[in-house]
């Protein structure tokens, strides 16, 4: 009985020691699946001269060209040929095509991952393992609506939370005009010279945790239904009314958004985040659901403390939950310094600071 109440002793005082070395693993892995997308992003640069768009329309997929709808292929899709995928690349733009003449392959308006379901598995159902951090256990599924894998990468949305999911000329004041000052940006394919701060002082990825089930109320996956602006956009406002009373959930989740449920998603709501909130905040969409109106959405990881992120240089970082983010009670600016502190100076590309950790 001794003997056995000594191995149970041991066994408590090493198991935490086992699970942190693994999670320690984990996150080595994670951050490595960042500097696999961070050399095909330079190897996309080199060849196309240019950073691919953050959401773009394609060929016979998204029929709604020229309008403020958003479009639906995120950046990851072009990066593909990049990351050893170029078969399922391949697949893509074949089904693009064809489906310009034969409208039977979508079930719908042609969204990449509204196939006919005959044809999903051979597109979107394929899942990336660089797309997968291995300390999310909700990833390893399709997603059953649709049939979709899932994914852990969100594209940088830079250091504003009002319209950023618009073209440049579909902006309707100076004042909403901040999709510039992030990386990624719809239908705009920036070089690397319009990273005016410095590739080394500039997120362009993170990650998030898959909300399973869609529509969550954990914070953690999950996004507030609040509307996080007073004319002004505030971060501080989502803060103020997104939490749940106990801290750990959202209030009013909303059930209608897919972010990290569908790999080729460009929607901005959907599959990017801020630098706004801090890492492991809360988040907000206006309204029950809009793609293309104001929101913030901080980064989420199941990591301790943080998030990984990649800068534009290809270099990986851990930015901690208690990152400095400045005043966010001061609405979004539309130049200059951001006003959102460390977190969003990385997010700038062209604020002028040459902050980074």
């Amino acid at each position: 009985m001794v003997v056995i109440a000594i191995i149970g002793i041991l066994i408590g005082l090493l198991l935490p020691a086992v699970q942190a070395a693994r999670e320690a693993a984990r996150r080595m892995q994670c951050s490595n699946n960042f500097k696999q997308l961070g050399l095909a992003l330079h190897t996309y640069h080199d060849s196309c001269n240019s950073f691919p768009a953050g959401s773009c329309y394609y060929l016979g997929f998204d029929q709604n060209v020229g309008t403020v709808n958003c479009p639906l292929n995120g950046g990851i899709v072009f990066l593909l040929p990049f990351m050893e995928q170029g078969a399922l690349y391949e697949t893509y733009t074949d089904y693009a095509r064809r489906s310009l003449t034969d409208r039977s392959l979508t079930s719908g308006y042609g969204a990449p991952w509204d196939l006919a379901p005959a044809n999903r598995d051979s597109w979107y159902g394929q899942p990336i393992s660089v797309l997968l951090c291995p300390s999310d256990g909700q990833n390893k599924t399709m997603t059953a609506a649709t049939g979709s894998s899932k994914s852990n990468i969100y594209y940088c949305a830079g250091d504003g939370m009002w319209t950023f999911a618009r073209r440049p000329d579909q902006e309707w004041t100076t004042r909403s005009s901040i999709g510039h000052r992030g990386f990624w940006q719809r239908e705009v394919w920036k070089g690397i010279s319009a990273v005016v701060d410095g590739t080394s002082n500039t997120v362009c990825l993170s990650e998030s945790v898959v909300p399973e089930p869609r529509g969550t109320a954990s914070v953690k996956g999950g996004v507030a239904s609040y509307q996080p602006h007073d004319g002004e956009a505030r971060a501080q406002l989502c803060l103020d009314n997104g939490y749940g009373a106990d801290r750990k959930t959202v209030s009013n989740p909303c059930q209608n958004l897919w972010r990290g449920l569908i790999w080729s998603n460009g929607r901005a709501a959907e599959a990017w985040f801020t630098c706004t909130l801090p890492p492991n905040s809360v988040s907000c969409v206006a309204g029950s659901y809009n793609s293309h109106e104001w929101g913030s959405f901080s980064p989420t990881s199941y990591h301790s403390g943080g998030v990984n992120c990649l800068r534009v240089d290809g270099s990986v970082m851990f930015v901690s939950d208690t990152v400095n983010t400045g005043d966010l009670s001061l609405p979004q600016a539309t130049t200059g310094t951001s006003p959102y502190g460390v977190w969003g100076a990385l997010g700038s590309i062209n604020g002028g600071e040459t902050v980074s950790l």
